[in-house]
């Protein structure tokens, strides 16, 4: 992708914040092209650029693209009904410039039972269980969903000390 053209945060004006929308239909339509000629689908990365060389790449489908502009939508409609920033509740940029950039991106957070039903793996017995939170919470990491290391976080699968 060509530098961070999706938006960054702290814009302070309805007017910016437009201006960023507008960045993200190009980004679409940029995409909708190369779905369009190419033979493999482009990729984005959930991270923001600041994260750098952290990276948490995501292929970029028609459903993705749909979604993404289901969401400009509704955060224009709230803009152009808004007189500043602060007035915004749904299209207001977030003070995780992460989750921020997840959003705008059509990106839910990462849910345990979902993580384990795509990844097929087993999570009701006690080991099982370890490794699939463990997993879990490396992919979180790697997605900038949490700061703190995944082999190190709290696991409910794991005994606690004797």
């Amino acid at each position: 992708m060509k530098g961070d053209r999706l938006g960054k945060s702290g814009r302070a004006s309805v007017a910016e914040r437009l201006v960023d929308e507008v960045g993200w239909i190009r980004q679409c339509a940029d995409w909708i092209d190369h779905l369009d000629h190419e033979s493999y689908p482009p990729a984005a990365n959930l991270r923001p650029e600041a994260d750098f060389p952290d990276r948490a790449n995501v292929v970029v489908d028609f459903a993705r693209v749909s979604a993404i502009l289901r969401r400009i939508a509704f955060d224009v409609d709230e803009l152009a009904r808004a007189r500043n920033v602060d007035d915004l509740t749904g299209a207001r940029v977030g003070d995780d410039p992460r989750a921020e950039r997840r959003r705008r991106l059509a990106e839910p957070d990462l849910e345990y039972a979902e993580f384990t039903r795509r990844k097929n793996l087993p999570w009701r017995s006690t080991r099982q269980g370890e490794a699939a939170w463990d997993a879990y919470q490396a992919e979180r990491h790697r997605r900038g969903e949490t700061d703190q290391a995944p082999y190190t976080a709290y696991n409910p699968f794991r005994p606690g000390p004797a």
